[in-house]
């Protein structure tokens, strides 16, 4: 590799810090990480089996490496609001003790939703995102 003076004067600090990082591994072609640390990784060197630490920020993966690429997460399904329910209604829900209530919309408040289960469960003010619509068929 051959860099001239005027090369290393432009070059972002960055860059250059990586190189610094690196001298000791100037001959490391191909390697392989073994072993992950606080600050750092264990590397071996796959032709020599020769083994040396090196912190993360010099670490640039190559576009060609074996390791997968995450899945992207899944999109959350869409929030509910309160625009979706109507009084009367009838909702479910499960309680902090997670029983599942059943009840009817008796007051829609701006972040949660007043129901009336029944005479001895009492009235409950529950979240429009844990409640879902049943329908009577």
């Amino acid at each position: 590799m051959n860099i001239s003076l005027d090369e290393l004067r432009d070059a972002p600090v960055a860059a250059l810090y990586r190189l610094y990082l690196l001298l000791p591994f100037a001959d490391l072609r191909q390697g392989r990480v073994i072993e992950l640390r606080a600050t750092q990784a264990v590397i071996e060197d796959l032709a020599t089996r020769r083994r040396g630490t090196i912190p993360y920020a010099a670490i640039v993966p190559s576009a060609t490496s074996t390791a997968s690429q995450p899945e992207p997460a899944p999109t959350p399904p869409p929030r509910v609001r309160r625009e979706q329910f109507l009084l009367g209604d009838s909702v479910g829900f499960f309680d902090r003790h997670l029983c599942e209530r059943i009840g009817t919309i008796v007051r829609l408040n701006q972040k949660s939703a007043s129901i009336a289960c029944n005479d001895t469960d009492g009235h409950w003010r529950v979240s429009y995102g844990l409640l879902r619509r049943i329908v009577d068929i």
